[in-house]
């Protein structure tokens, strides 16, 4: 697993995934906040009868399975972001110790 993390870091193909996932939920979001819009016009230009009422409510079902969308293409890029940039790979710490002289410790000579 670590090896195809360092890969995905390294080649920045992780980088092109994240972006690309963003690119996904900016673009749901514009359709999210377009599709009512469209709707409204599309609507307003129909002839108003008895026999073709004109057709005001939101399609909801296709509302949520957008913002749905849109969180899991936010959710998927916030964790692959964290999972190869954030989180910090264990590493094997060397400690060095130096012996301390008694000529160290009395600070410098004249």
């Amino acid at each position: 697993m670590s090896r195809l993390r360092k890969i995905l870091r390294e080649e920045y193909i992780g980088a092109i995934a994240i972006g690309f996932l963003l690119a996904q939920a900016i673009g749901g979001i514009i359709g999210v906040i377009l599709q009512p819009i469209i709707d409204y016009f599309e609507n307003r230009g129909r002839p108003q009868s008895i026999f073709a009422p004109q057709h005001s409510s939101f399609n909801w079902p296709s509302f949520i399975l957008n913002v749905i969308s849109i969180l899991l293409h936010l959710l998927a890029a916030s964790l692959l972001y964290y999972w190869l940039y954030v989180k910090k790979s264990p590493e094997t710490v060397v400690a060095v110790h130096s012996p301390v002289t008694d000529d160290d410790s009395e600070g410098p000579h004249e």
